[in-house]
This record gives C-alpha cells, structure tokens and sequence, in this order.
C-alpha cells in the first residue's frame, strides 16, 4: 500500500501537481521506506531529458538512450511493452509511465540475493546518496554502489549490511548491537564510529578508513584473523591474480595494508582523499590517469577509453566539484599535454 501511494505521489511532485500537504506525506513515506530513495533520482533524470526541449513525445528516444547508459542494469524484455505513448497523456501520465519502466527494469543486486524480506538502495553511475537508516545510522553512497540489509535490521540482535561499491558510515552507538559491514572480501565489527569502505567488485583493492571509534576487520577467506583499526587509519587489501609461468593455475597475491590517512592540501583547502566524495567533492592527489579513470567513470557515469600509453602515467593532484566531464579534462590539460573526444556516454583520449 504505501509503494503504491510513494509512486503516486512521486508522479505527482515530478508533475509540479503536488499540495503541500503531500509532498510532507511524500518525504514521510521516504524516510519511512528507504529502499524507494533512488525511484526520485532516476526518475528526475528521465523526466528532464524528455522535457527538456519541451517535446512531450520523446519518451521512446530518452528510454533508449538510457537503456544504453544502463544497459546491465535494465531487463529489456520487460520494459519495451511498456513504451507506447499516447500523444494526448497528460503530464502526470508520463512520468507515471517513465515510473513503470523504472520499477520493472532497474537495479539488481550481485552482493546478496536478496530474499523478499531485504530492502537494497542503489546510487546509480553518476550519482550519490544519503540514507537514514532505520536503527538510526546514517550513510552516504557513493556512485554506483549499493546497500542491501533486512528489513527487521532494527530488531535483529545484530545489525548487518552488505556492500558493493563505496559508502560512508555514521553509526548509532547501540552497545548490545554491534553492527557489521559485509563486503565481498571483507567484513567490519562496529559499535558506534564514522568510517568509509570502498569495495567495487571490478577493483583490486577494497578499503576501510576510520575517521573516529574503533572497527575491527576481517578477511572472508581468513575469519580468524582479526585487524584492528585506529582513529585516522587506513586498511587496504590488494588482491592480484596471476598464472604461474611453470604451472598455469591461477593464483592469489594478497597485500595487506595499514596507512595513515594523510590529508591533501589543494590550494588553501584541505580535504581528506578518501571521504571527500560524500560532500560532493573528488579529490585526487598524485595519481596516474589510469589510476583516475574508474573514479572518472563513476563519478560521471561516462566511459573513459586512454589510447596513448604516455598518457596513462600522467600524474594528476586536484579537486573536482560541480565541473562536467568536459571541464574537468579541460582544466587537466593545463597540466599535462593531451586531447580528447567526447560523446554522449564515451570520452577518448588520446
């Protein structure tokens, strides 16, 4: 019942129909249900590119370009009856529709199959979230991460989340509760800190900062070894795979890590590199363009092509906030000689 009335209200407040009543109805019910958080998101997108040059009947147009944007995350058989369009639909009767497409197509989690009782919040390429979750914690989701947890997480006697991607922790001191983070390498114990993991399942290495409290971590394939982490503390698993020369098998190479998070200065401000991302700012600090390039990617949702091997060592220190794509290279050309194309959803340089 409450989806039905989030997806009807969220038409409406899309639509600019909305009371005033309703939309504190609407923000209600998102508090209340979470898992609908990236529905808003998404669905905005879609809405003002078909709107955008005032042209009501482009809703087949932008659900292509979008199921090439996401073409892993949509179930195209699914979605392609739903596309016909009748030309005299009033506004909210779009957005309706783009709202099905949404629903029906979207998100599919690879961390946890989820079981009819989780509840998972995706932040899509290019985009970033805020959650409150129900016992109190609050995180931030970095693009194209996602969050599953059980929807009895507030009564269950310990409170457990499973991570793809990158996120940030704020979270509500329950002594008799511990939380956990689990990743697809690592797992985390904590009582009540702020940390960041960063876990993508395409990079090699998966890392855990501590801001303040204490965590405690563990390796999946080794759970009777246990790391302890400090305030200002970085933990780093590497993982490469290789095969041997003399015996072709496959093995492991695993590095651990633990740093100090160091602060980076860029210009009169200072930032700390690896939670900077939940304030809407990337932050890079001596790093090849190679080592750049997956943050590029996901903070942008483009896909980045390097064709000259001398340009993939470049060495980059910056910050980008509210730059397109186009002005964030732009402003790296000033430091190192390159030149670039750009399309819709591709950049080349070269």
């Amino acid at each position: 019942m409450d989806n039905h009335r989030i997806h009807e209200l969220l038409a409406r407040k899309l639509a600019g129909e909305a009371t005033h009543l309703e939309i504190i109805e609407f923000n209600e019910l998102m508090a209340k249900h979470p898992d609908s958080i990236y529905y808003d998101e998404i669905l905005g997108q879609l809405w003002m590119e078909s709107t955008s040059k005032g042209n009501m009947h482009e809703i087949d147009i932008v659900y292509h370009r979008h199921q090439e944007k996401y073409k892993n995350e949509f179930v195209h058989d699914i979605i392609r009856p739903l596309l016909a369009f009748n030309k005299k639909t009033i506004r909210i009767s779009l957005i309706s529709t783009l709202l099905i497409i949404l629903i029906a197509g979207l998100f599919v989690s690879n961390t946890k199959k989820p079981s009819v009782s989780d509840i998972q919040i995706v932040a899509g390429k290019g985009m970033r979230k805020k959650i409150n979750l129900p016992d109190g914690t609050i995180v931030w989701l970095n693009s194209d991460s996602r969050l599953t947890y059980s929807a009895s997480i507030n009564e269950d006697k310990k409170r457990v989340v499973f991570l793809t991607g990158e996120a940030y922790f704020d979270v509500a001191h329950q002594q008799k509760r511990p939380f956990f983070v689990r990743t697809n390498k690592i797992s985390i114990k904590v009582l009540g800190t702020k940390f960041n993991v960063k876990a993508y399942e395409a990079d090699q290495k998966s890392e855990a900062t501590l801001i303040n409290g204490s965590i405690e971590l563990s390796l999946n394939e080794r759970p009777q070894q246990k790391i302890k982490l400090n305030p200002s503390e970085k933990f780093a698993l590497v993982q490469k795979k290789h095969t041997g020369k003399k015996l072709k098998v496959m093995s492991n190479d695993i590095t651990l890590m633990i740093e100090n998070v160091n602060p980076v200065q860029i210009g009169n401000q200072v930032y700390i590199e690896e939670t900077s991302w939940k304030d809407s700012k990337l932050v890079f600090s001596n790093e090849t363009l190679e080592e750049i390039r997956p943050k590029l990617e996901r903070w942008y949702n483009v896909k980045i092509h390097i064709t000259s091997q001398k340009t993939i060592s470049y060495r980059f220190t910056g910050v980008l906030k509210s730059e397109s794509i186009e002005e964030a290279l732009t402003a790296m050309q000033l430091i190192k000689p390159f030149n670039f194309k750009l399309t819709d959803y591709e950049v080349i340089i070269y």
